[in-house]
């Protein structure tokens, strides 16, 4: 398994949920993440663009790292005062107390994981 697959298992929970958010393998192209919503139903929708093309499995981890934080905010929207934000990453700065404790758990063992797939094999 390379580091790209790795990482897709690691976050293989997240990608589930995510009704936007895709990984694809392009051949003579790479690994990309797709967005867009794709349903199977009468009512096809496939209006889906290519968001970014990985170069590095560092590009790739934090895209998935990203797309986390958005299906944490989804689920947690409730208890946030903002509800958007132009760089899902400063959604780190706005944690309430009450969740701050599991969101940094969960973003660390996330962290660390990445680390492992990253600095197998160096």
């Amino acid at each position: 398994m390379n580091k790209y697959e790795e990482l897709i298992k690691i976050f293989s929970n997240v990608l589930k949920k995510s009704v936007d958010y895709r990984i694809a393998y392009i051949h003579g192209v790479g690994y990309a993440s797709v967005i867009g919503l794709y349903k199977k139903s009468e009512n096809l929708n496939i209006s889906m663009k290519i968001e970014e093309v990985f170069e590095t499995p560092e590009e790739m981890a934090d895209s998935l790292l990203q797309n986390w934080r958005w299906q944490w905010l989804y689920e947690n929207r409730k208890s946030l005062r903002k509800k958007d934000y132009e760089s899902i990453c400063n959604l780190d700065n706005d944690i309430p107390m009450s969740l701050k404790k599991e969101y940094m758990n969960c973003i660390h063992n996330f962290q660390e994981k990445i680390c492992i797939v990253l600095h197998s094999g160096d």
